[in-house]
């Protein structure tokens, strides 16, 4: 379906911050219709696009941080080199956004859908993902230290080379996810699913909840670095998983 920008909405928008979100308060009932607006470099810092349909909208390069967009419409959105710091997503659709390079830093994703969504090489530390269905995404390379990733949906994930230094996997589901040379040195693996994870060349350092019984799902340890008496215990019980 193509649909167009509300144009008095877009006018709205051009007037800023504090008389955009004076209309959103004086108006709870009207969602904001922006989809395949060209938002391009916009300064949308703080403003209230809760429940907003931005489908298609190109918001690359725009600033988003501390922007309320809980429960909006972003599928197909072109996020490129956005900054999202502080912004809230939550219950937000972001299927299949273009979100590479964007900075995400403390930014809520909590139970947002992000299906397909490509965030390469994004940074997105202390970000909350926590409940969020990120199957099939690509996070290639992305920064996230201390990220929150309780009970997330991440099967088929792409998250080869990434930082996830100090995360919180916790009930994270990565199966079949791939994180070929990830450092995940410090993370926490309560209660992770890894059936079937690639974790070749990955750094598994200091770990915690990291338990043999979780690690023999695994498709690959080959060249995975991990503490001593864990790779020895692995090494021994499931030689398998160290072959080339």
């Amino acid at each position: 379906l193509n649909t167009m920008a509300n144009a008095d909405h877009l006018s709205l928008l051009r007037q800023g911050a504090e008389i955009w979100n004076q209309f959103r308060k004086e108006h709870p009932s009207i969602y904001p219709d922006l989809s395949s607006a060209n938002l391009g470099g916009w300064d949308l810092a703080g403003l209230d696009l809760s429940g907003a349909n931005l489908m298609d909208v190109n918001l690359s390069q725009a600033n988003l941080s501390k922007a309320l967009l809980t429960g909006a419409n972003l599928a197909e959105a072109n996020l490129f080199e956005a900054n999202l710091t502080h912004a809230v997503f939550k219950l937000a659709n972001l299927n299949e956004i273009d979100g590479t390079n964007i900075v995400a830093n403390y930014t809520d994703f909590s139970h947002a859908t992000l299906i397909k969504a490509d965030l390469s090489h994004s940074t997105c530390t202390n970000a909350n993902f926590s409940d969020a269905n990120l199957h099939h995404s690509s996070l290639q390379g992305a920064h996230l230290a201390h990220a929150r990733f309780q009970n997330t949906k991440l099967r088929d994930a792409n998250l080869d080379g990434a930082i996830l230094l100090e995360s919180n996997l916790c009930g994270a589901d990565l199966t079949q996810s791939s994180l070929v040379k990830a450092n995940l040195a410090h993370a926490d693996f309560l209660e992770t699913i890894l059936v079937q994870t690639n974790l070749h060349g990955s750094s598994l350092e200091q770990a915690s909840h990291l338990t043999e019984g979780r690690l023999s799902k695994v498709k690959t340890l080959l060249d995975a670095k991990m503490d001593p008496a864990l790779s020895a215990s692995m090494k021994e019980a499931h030689s398998e998983l160290f072959k080339d």
